[in-house]
C-alpha cells in the first residue's frame, strides 16, 4: 500500500470517528438516493409504488445491514461499539447514582492514598540520584559502636590510607562540616549558616554540576589558594533570590574574605543540610599541623565513587580488610574496646536510610487499604449484578455475546475506575505539601516529591487495575458458559453458593486487613505514648531557649573569652531584669539537644575493667542558674556558684549516669575526674583534675528513645566560650514573652545574632514529631480501612435480608419473633467477624514483627494491643451488622409474601 493510500485511509477513518453524525448522514442519504431509484426503475416495469420500493429495499438487502457493512469497512467498528457501550454504561451508572457514588468514593479513597505513598515512594527511594551516575557513588562510614559512637568520621592520615590502598574505589572526596560558620555579606548583617569544607575533587566525585559560575576544584586545595564558595542552590534562591550577579561577589566567613564562585545544581545534601560549601583553606584549623598529621583527629566524612566493575560488596569487604590492616599497624588510634570498624553503603541507601521502613510500611498501608476497597466494589459489583440480571438476559436474547457483554461491564468499571482514579490523584495532589514536610524530617530527598507523569501513569494503571479485576469478578465461582449463567441467574433472587461464598471471603478479607492495620496503627499509638511519658529529665513548661552564637571564627572566639564572658552576662542580666522572667540561665547548649561535642573522661583512682571502652563524656558549660532554670534536679552536692571562675579550682558536676559508670556506687563528690585521650589535644580543653562538686538527674539530649547519655558539667564563667545559650524559665506562656526578650537582646547587643529560638515543650514535640507522623498516617489508614470493612459487612447483610425477604416473612409467619430474626442476621454477620478476627489475627502477628524497629517500650505482639484492637473490630462489626438486622426484624410477614 503507497503512502498517500494509508494516509488516506487514515483520514477517512479520523473523519468516521470525529465526525461521525455528518458521514453517518451522509451514508443514509446515498443508500436513501439508490433505493429510490432502484424505485423508480421498478415502477417503469410496472410495479406499484409500494411493491416497488419494496422490491428496491429487498434487492439492497435492507438499508441497516448496508449500513453495517459500510462501517464495518471503514475499520472503525471496533471503536464506535466501544462508544455505544460508553453511553450504555453512563447511562446505566446515571440510573444507580447511589452505588455509582459509593463505587467512585470508595476507589478514590483507595486509589489516593496508593498515589499519595507511591508519590512519596517515587520521590525519596525511587527516584535516581541527580548525581551523575549515581548509582556508583558510596559513603564510606567509620564507627566505634564499642564506644557508643556510630560515626566517628576519618583523619587526614587515614584518608590518606584508603586512598592508597583500596581498589575498588576509584576515588575519594572529603567533606567536614564540623566547624560552625559566621556568613557576613554586603549587608553587613552576620548569619549562622551550614557550611561543608570539601576537597577539590568533591564535586567531580559527586557527580554535581553548577547553575552558574564553576565549582569547587583541584586547583582549590592547598594553603597558597584563595578562598572561594559555592552556594547549594536552596540557599541561593532562599537567601540571594536566584539573583545570578551572586557570582564575584565576596563575603566573609568566619572573618575570612572569600569569593563565591558558583552556585551547585539541587542535590540531595548528606550527611546534612550545607548552605555553602567552601574549600579547606577557609577553615585554618583544617591547615593546621594537628588536623593534616594526627591520625586521631578525626574531623573529615569520606565520599567515594566505585572502581569500573566494583561492587559495593566488594568495596565493603576491601574497606574492612584495610580497617583491620589499620588497626594492627597504629594499636594507640583504635582502642580495642571500642571496636572501630569501617563500612560501606551506596549513598543512595545511605540517604534514605532513616526513611526506607517507614516508607515502606505506608506504602504497605496504603495497599492494604486499596485491597479492601477493591473487595468491598466486588462486593457491590455482584449485589448489583443480581438486580441486572434480567438486562443481561435480555441483551444475550438480543445476540450480545460473551465477549460483548463482559466489554460492558468492563466499559462500566473503566468509567468508575478512571472516576474513582482522577479522584484520588487530586487527593494525593492536596496532600502532597503534608508529604513533603512528613519526608522531610526522614530524608534529605523531601524536595523531591512531586506528582508528575510517572505518578499519574500508576495512578491510571491502577484504575485499569482495578476495573480489570471488578470485570472479571462475575466468573468466580462458575464454569458454565456465561448464557448458562444468566440463564440460570434470572430464576433466583440471590448469588448462587460459589457467588456467597466469595461474597463471605470477601468480606473476611476486609476485616482481617482491617485488624494488620489497627493492630499497626495500635502499636504506633502506644510508642507515641511511652515516649510522651518518658521522663526528659527536665522540666519543660514556662522555658524559652535563645542561642546566641559569636560572629566572629573559632580562633577569635579563644583569643577574646573576658569580652565573651562580659557580653554574655550582659544579655542574662538584661533579660532577667525583665517583668515575667522568673529566672535566667547561660549554656552551651540548649536542654534536651544533641551535642558532638564530647571526650573520653578518667576518674582518679578508678581503672577501667579489662575490654572495656574508656569513658566518654558530652562537655557542657553552664552557669549557676542552668538547673533551677532548665528544672533539672540536684542529687548530691551543689550546683555551681559564682565563685566558680577562671581563677578559681576547678569543679565539675556529672550526671547521674556518668557518676554510675565512674563511680559506681560510691559517692563522687569531693573525687576528681579529668579529660582524657588523643582528641583532648586538638581542643583548648585542659586534661587537668577537675574536683565533683555535685551530681544532677539525666536529661534525654539524644532522643527520647534513647538512654539518657553521660554528661559532664563545666562552670559557663570557668571554661572557653565559643557561644552561649539564653535559657529562660518565666511565669506565664514563654511564648508571650518571647518578642519582648529578643527586642532587650537587640538593645543590648545590636548586632548578636538570634536563633533556635523555641520552648523546650517545642524541643521535647521535635524528637516525637517524625514517630507522631507514622502513627498519624497508619491510623488514618487504619481507620479508613475499618470504615470501608464495616460498610462492606452491613451491604452484605443487608443485601442478604433485602434477597431473604420472603424466607423470613414465611419464618415470622410460622412463630418465629422479631428476636430470633434479629439472632439469625447478627449470627450471620458474627460469623464473618469471627472469621475476620482469626485470619486478621494471625496476619496481624506476623506483619507486627516489621513494625520493630519503629517501637519504643511495647513489643510487637503487646497481647493488650491485639486484645483491644479486637475487641474493637468486633463491637464496631456488630454495630455494623444492627442496622441490616433490625430492618430483617421489621418485616412484615404479610406484605413480605404477597411481593413474593
Amino acid at each position: 500500500m503507497s503512502v498517500d493510500r494509508w494516509l488516506q485511509k487514515v483520514a477517512l477513518r479520523l473523519r468516521s470517528v470525529l465526525h461521525r453524525g455528518e458521514v453517518e448522514q451522509e451514508l443514509d442519504e446515498e443508500l436513501q438516493f439508490h433505493v429510490e431509484q432502484q424505485t423508480v426503475e421498478n415502477m417503469r416495469r410496472g410495479l406499484s409504488p409500494d411493491r416497488a420500493r419494496a422490491a428496491a429495499l429487498q434487492a439492497l438487502g435492507g438499508i441497516e445491514f448496508q449500513k453495517e457493512e459500510v462501517r464495518d469497512a471503514r475499520g472503525t467498528r471496533a471503536l464506535e461499539d466501544v462508544g455505544r457501550d460508553v453511553v450504555v454504561a453512563v447511562r446505566s451508572l446515571r440510573r444507580s447514582p447511589g452505588f455509582t457514588l459509593a463505587v467512585v468514593l470508595t476507589l478514590a479513597l483507595g486509589i489516593g492514598a496508593n498515589t499519595a505513598m507511591f508519590t512519596l515512594l517515587r520521590g525519596t527511594l525511587l527516584r535516581p540520584l541527580p548525581h551523575r551516575d549515581g548509582e556508583r557513588l558510596v559513603y564510606v562510614r567509620q564507627s566505634a559502636v564499642g564506644a557508643g559512637q556510630p560515626n566517628t568520621n576519618f583523619s587526614v592520615p587515614e584518608v590518606a590510607d584508603y586512598r592508597a590502598a583500596a581498589r575498588t574505589l576509584a576515588t575519594i572526596a572529603e567533606y567536614s562540616s564540623s566547624v560552625p560558620f559566621i556568613l557576613v555579606g554586603s549587608d553587613g548583617a552576620p548569619a549562622r549558616i551550614r557550611a561543608g569544607i570539601v576537597s577539590g575533587n568533591f564535586f567531580g566525585v559527586m557527580g554535581l554540576e553548577p547553575v552558574l559560575g564553576r565549582l569547587i576544584t583541584d586547583g582549590d586545595d592547598g594553603a597558597a589558594a584563595p578562598s572561594v564558595a559555592v552556594l547549594s542552590h536552596q540557599y541561593w534562591t532562599e537567601h540571594f533570590g536566584g539573583d545570578s550577579a551572586v557570582v564575584g561577589s565576596a563575603v566573609r566567613l568566619n572573618g575570612i574574605v572569600s569569593t563565591i564562585v558558583g552556585v551547585v545544581q539541587p542535590a540531595p545534601h548528606y550527611p546534612r543540610r550545607t548552605d555553602v560549601f567552601v574549600n579547606t583553606v577557609t577553615s585554618p584549623h583544617h591547615l593546621s599541623a594537628s588536623m593534616v598529621t594526627e591520625r586521631t583527629h578525626r574531623m573529615t566524612e569520606l565520599f567515594a565513587r566505585l572502581a569500573p566493575e566494583a561492587t559495593v560488596e566488594q568495596a565493603r569487604d576491601e574497606v574492612g580488610r584495610i580497617a583491620a590492616l589499620l588497626a594492627t599497624e597504629h594499636p594507640e588510634a583504635y582502642e580495642q574496646a571500642a571496636r572501630y570498624a569501617v563500612s560501606v553503603a551506596s549513598l543512595r541507601q545511605a540517604v534514605n536510610e532513616r526513611a526506607s521502613l517507614t516508607f515502606w510500611l505506608l506504602m504497605g498501608a496504603a495497599a492494604f487499604v486499596l485491597l479492601i476497597a477493591c473487595a468491598n466494589v466486588a462486593n457491590l459489583t455482584l449485589m448489583r449484578g443480581v438486580g441486572r440480571e434480567r438486562e443481561m438476559i435480555v441483551r444475550a436474547t438480543l445476540g450480545a455475546g460473551a465477549v460483548r457483554l463482559r466489554r460492558l461491564l468492563l466499559v462500566e468499571n473503566l468509567t468508575l475506575a478512571l472516576l474513582g482514579g482522577t479522584l484520588g490523584v487530586l487527593v494525593a495532589y492536596a496532600g502532597l505539601r503534608l508529604l513533603v514536610a512528613f519526608a522531610s524530617q526522614l530524608t534529605p530527598r523531601a524536595a523531591e516529591i512531586r506528582v508528575d507523569g510517572v505518578v499519574l501513569a500508576v495512578g491510571l494503571g491502577t484504575s485499569v487495575l482495578a476495573a480489570l479485576i471488578l470485570s472479571f469478578v462475575p466468573r468466580i465461582g462458575g464454569g458454565r458458559s456465561l448464557a448458562a449463567a444468566l440463564a440460570a441467574a434470572g430464576r433466583r433472587t440471590t448469588l448462587g453458593r460459589g457467588g456467597q461464598r466469595f461474597q463471605r471471603t470477601l468480606v473476611v478479607t476486609q476485616l482481617a486487613v482491617s485488624m494488620v492495620l489497627l493492630t499497626g496503627a495500635g502499636l504506633l499509638v502506644r510508642t507515641l505514648s511511652n515516649l510522651q511519658s518518658v521522663d526528659t529529665g527536665v522540666r519543660g513548661e514556662h522555658v524559652l531557649t535563645l542561642d546566641l552564637p559569636l560572629s566572629g571564627p573559632l580562633e577569635a572566639a579563644v583569643m577574646h573569652q573576658p569580652e565573651n564572658l562580659t557580653l554574655y552576662t550582659g544579655l542574662r542580666d538584661r533579660v532577667a531584669a525583665l517583668p515575667g522572667v522568673e529566672d535566667v540561665s547561660l549554656a552551651s547548649l540548649a536542654p534536651l539537644r544533641s551535642s558532638i561535642v564530647s571526650f573520653d573522661v578518667k576518674a582518679e583512682g578508678r581503672t577501667v575493667a579489662p575490654n572495656e571502652p574508656t569513658p566518654n563524656a558530652l562537655f557542657k558549660t553552664v552557669d549557676p542558674h542552668y538547673f533551677t532554670a532548665a528544672g533539672v534536679p540536684l542529687v548530691r552536692g551543689r550546683a555551681f556558684a559564682a565563685t566558680d571562675v577562671r581563677d578559681g579550682a576547678k569543679v565539675v558536676l556529672l550526671n547521674a549516669s556518668l557518676a554510675r559508670q565512674l563511680f559506681g556506687d560510691l559517692d563522687p563528690v569531693g573525687r576528681r575526674v579529668a579529660w582524657t585521650g588523643e582528641v583532648l589535644k586538638f581542643s583548648p580543653l585542659s586534661g587537668d583534675w577537675r574536683t565533683v562538686v555535685g551530681v544532677v538527674g539525666d536529661t534525654r539530649d539524644e532522643g527520647l528513645e534513647n538512654a539518657p547519655t553521660p554528661s559532664m558539667y563545666a562552670p559557663f564563667a570557668q571554661e572557653f566560650i565559643f557561644g552561649g545559650t539564653l535559657v529562660v524559665r518565666t511565669a506565664s506562656d514563654p511564648s508571650a514573652l518571647q518578642p519582648t526578650i529578643v527586642r532587650a537582646i537587640r538593645d543590648e547587643s545590636p548586632g548578636q545574632l538570634i536563633e533556635g529560638v523555641t520552648t523546650l515543650a517545642q524541643i521535647r514535640d521535635e524528637t516525637v514529631a517524625p514517630r507522631r507522623l507514622n502513627a498519624l498516617f497508619i491510623a488514618a489508614f487504619a481507620t479508613l480501612a475499618l470504615v470501608i470493612a464495616m460498610v462492606g459487612i452491613a451491604g452484605v447483610l443487608a443485601f442478604s435480608v433485602s434477597r431473604r425477604t420472603a424466607e423470613i416473612g414465611i419464618r415470622m409467619s410460622l412463630g418465629a419473633d422479631a428476636a430470633r430474626v434479629k439472632r439469625m442476621v447478627l449470627g450471620e454477620g458474627g460469623a464473618l467477624l469471627a472469621g475476620g478476627l482469626v485470619v486478621g489475627l494471625t496476619s496481624a502477628l506476623l506483619a507486627a514483627q516489621l513494625l520493630r524497629g519503629l517501637l519504643f517500650g511495647v513489643a510487637p505482639h503487646d497481647p493488650l494491643t491485639l486484645g483491644v484492637v479486637a475487641a474493637l473490630l468486633a463491637v464496631v462489626g456488630l454495630l455494623a451488622c444492627w442496622l441490616p438486622a433490625a430492618r430483617a426484624a421489621r418485616v412484615d410477614p404479610a406484605v413480605a409474601l404477597r411481593a413474593e
